[in-house]
């Protein structure tokens, strides 16, 4: 009868994965300012939301061939919307170059055309989503809507003083509706949460900005 239930409310909701990533400055900018392609992996931690927490062999399965390094950490009710999400820790790719990632998520770090400022999107593979967003509903009937989902950037500052324009999101809890300039100094940390905007915005065009660092570094 439960299991019963939480499908009559997945019916009614949108389904939802969240991502939370690590992402480093010093990473960050020496990628935007090499010469030569590169692919770097950082972790990231993501939940999908699950019927319930107990045979959940056919979506580790399945969630494994989206992801590279694919680490199942368990499955826990969400006590903001009662709803069960099983956890798992994987690595994402963080690009500088325009090609299309192997994985479900990454980044893109770039410079601008002057070199002044480093560039950091949020990108998807659109062929990977589309997939997941039809396995998702073949499962449940209803649509995986990155819009209802969350992404989050814990972006730690690893050189000695920074200074990060970040664009309207969620900072450390605090929302911001314009870009905003924020002065990291060493070991500091900002909690970015995108907005449903840019979340939509990557769902559509694979896209999406996220924040941009002064280039003090380049050669």
């Amino acid at each position: 009868m439960r299991k019963l239930l939480i499908f009559v409310f997945l019916l009614l909701t949108s389904c939802k994965i969240n991502f939370v990533a690590d992402l480093y400055t010093s990473d960050l900018i020496d990628l935007a300012n090499s010469g030569n392609p590169e692919i770097i992996r950082l972790p990231m931690e993501i939940e999908f939301q699950v019927a319930d927490c107990e045979d959940l062999s056919d979506e580790k399965r399945i969630m494994s061939t989206y992801f590279s390094d694919f680490d199942f950490l368990g499955c826990d009710l969400n006590s903001e919307d009662f709803m069960s999400y099983a956890r798992a820790k994987v690595t994402v790719p963080v690009t500088n170059g325009s090609d299309v990632i192997n994985d479900l998520i990454g980044f893109r770090s770039y410079v601008s055309d002057d070199s002044s400022l480093v560039y950091v999107d949020a990108i998807i593979n659109n062929n990977l989503f589309d997939e997941l967003k039809k396995y998702v509903y073949d499962q449940t009937f209803q649509d995986l809507k990155l819009s209802e989902s969350k992404l989050i950037i814990n972006l730690n500052n690893d050189l000695r003083n920074v200074t990060i324009w970040v664009m309207p999101s969620f900072v450390d809890n605090k929302p911001i509706a314009m870009e905003e300039k924020f002065d990291l100094q060493k070991r500091q940390k900002l909690i970015i949460e995108t907005s449903n905007v840019a979340n939509a915005h990557l769902e559509k065009s694979s896209w999406t900005p996220i924040l941009s660092i002064v280039n003090k570094f380049n050669s």
